[in-house]
């Protein structure tokens, strides 16, 4: 068992090189010029000269290899640079996105759970009842309903019927909680609405193996 994980972790490092070398590749061989669409973004026009000292600065203008090579590096000290966009370190942007992602997982299962369980105990101890038609019709529209498009339905009512809107610049849950939970709490409805679907499925059909 020992040899086989060996095996196993040696071989991911050329795997990993080979998506490195292939994801290099492809970005260097897409179509358009991320400087000017910068410049694009920001001004509308750019003066060759402006143009080339930002290629300059980003090291866009020395041979592949070499861009490589340094791109490398940087991932083995976790250097990725800084964002084009906002001048913040990208490793300061993804644990940022990663504390948000993982947050919203977090919620959306709880809601999956909370929403899951009972449902599916209450479906089949009323089997082929009105209760359990609705708690399936349910669990199928979960299904066959896109979370993103949930959402944006979520952001309708709140708009149209309650005239509210959820912050929508993100607070850390450790600056302020309540601000935190208002803004996360429907997205993680969507998410978990969806999960449930499945959960409660499963449950009803284990919930009915155990009471026959």
């Amino acid at each position: 068992m020992t040899k086989y994980i060996i095996k196993r972790v040696l071989l991911m490092i050329p795997t990993l090189i080979g998506v490195a070398v292939l994801i290099f590749l492809l970005m260097r061989v897409v179509p358009g010029d991320i400087v000017e669409l910068r410049f694009a973004g920001e001004s509308g026009s750019a003066s060759k000269e402006t143009i080339a000292i930002e290629r300059a600065r980003l090291g866009l203008d020395k041979p592949l290899w070499r861009q490589f090579v340094e791109w490398m590096g940087g991932l083995v000290r976790l250097d990725l640079g800084t964002s084009m966009w906002t001048g913040a370190p990208i490793i300061e942007e993804i644990k940022l996105r990663f504390a948000l992602s993982l947050e919203l997982a977090i919620l959306s299962t709880i809601v999956a759970i909370i929403l899951a369980i009972p449902l599916g105990v209450i479906a089949a101890l009323k089997q082929d009842t009105w209760i359990d038609y609705v708690v399936r019709l349910f669990s199928i529209a979960g299904l066959a309903t896109p979370s993103f498009w949930l959402g944006i339905v979520f952001i309708l009512l709140l708009l149209v019927v309650f005239k509210w809107l959820p912050p929508m610049v993100y607070t850390p849950i450790w600056v302020n909680p309540w601000q935190n939970i208002l803004q996360l709490i429907w997205p993680a409805l969507a998410v978990g609405y969806r999960y449930s679907a499945v959960a409660m499925r499963m449950t009803r059909s284990a919930m009915l193996e155990v009471l026959r």
